[in-house]
């Protein structure tokens, strides 16, 4: 009896929650929070890739006299770019599982879904309490029917808050500094950009009123290669933070959601396989 009581209250309540929005309201503001983290990410990476075709069309010459020296400065920025076209697609693959994600959390919302969850729990109570009504194979495949509403209506709200969980206690250092780190290197490639554009317009007219022509040549091949260096070696660490934020993108948005997808599809195959009549015998 007591156990009846037990199953019975607990069916009732889980009614009751699907009809409570507060665990939709909180999910959903967690939810939003991840979507504002992808486009933010996004936006900077779409951003470094304007900012790598002005690079890769930009080239460090001098020739005045028949005296100087080319450096391609497009030849450095193809690893770069390449990393940053991966990592937009990984930001956009991102922001459609999250719209999945939002889809299925308004659907577990709807009436529909509800009123399923609802009847097949009112049906399970009257099976359990009725004994003239009990029957096994519908008890199985009423509780089976139960499991999967249930599942529809709980599942991504949960998943949600889980992840957002994993991110708060796990991710979220890591990806501030990650997030923040990236920025300042896109400024700092936006600053190197405009020095050496400036410079290889401003130097040229200054050799037309110099004397000595290869004097100013070294001088400005020594000031675009150590600008040159500079730029790679800001392309190399926004690589390096570019691979920690697609690592925090893809754990929190595809593989914890398949990993918990799989481990639910995992039991309910062996719970559509059970028997689970046993509890009208309480």
């Amino acid at each position: 009896m007591i156990k009846k009581l037990l199953i019975s209250f607990f069916l009732i309540v889980l009614v009751q929650l699907s009809f409570i929005k507060v665990v939709d309201t909180t999910s959903s503001e967690q939810l939003n929070k991840a979507f504002a983290r992808s486009v933010s990410v996004f936006a900077i990476a779409r951003g470094l890739n304007g900012l790598l075709s002005v690079v890769q069309g930009t080239e460090i010459y001098a020739t005045p006299a028949g005296v100087g020296f080319n450096l391609a400065v497009g030849q450095i920025v193809d690893p770069m770019n390449d990393m940053v076209e991966r990592f937009s697609w990984i930001m956009l693959m991102s922001s459609v599982s999250l719209g999945i994600q939002e889809i299925m959390l308004h659907f577990g919302q709807t009436v529909l879904v509800q009123s399923l969850l609802a009847i097949s729990v009112l049906s399970l109570l009257f099976m359990l309490w009725i004994p003239k009504l009990r029957h096994k194979q519908i008890f199985n495949l009423l509780f089976k029917g139960f499991v999967l509403f249930t599942f529809l209506r709980f599942f991504v709200p949960i998943m949600i808050l889980i992840n957002e969980g994993v991110y708060t206690y796990g991710l979220e250092s890591q990806y501030e500094t990650a997030k923040h780190s990236l920025e300042v290197t896109q400024h700092q490639t936006e600053v190197i950009v405009h020095k050496v554009r400036q410079n290889q317009n401003t130097q040229n007219n200054s050799w037309l009123d110099s004397l000595n022509i290869n004097a100013q040549v070294n001088i400005f091949r020594v000031k675009m290669e150590a600008l040159w260096n500079d730029l790679r070696n800001k392309f190399e660490h926004a690589i390096d933070y570019m691979l920690a934020l697609i690592s925090i993108f893809i754990v929190q948005s595809v593989l914890l959601p398949l990993l918990y997808l799989w481990l639910f599809l995992k039991l309910f195959r062996q719970f559509m396989q059970a028997d689970v009549s046993e509890l009208l015998k309480l």
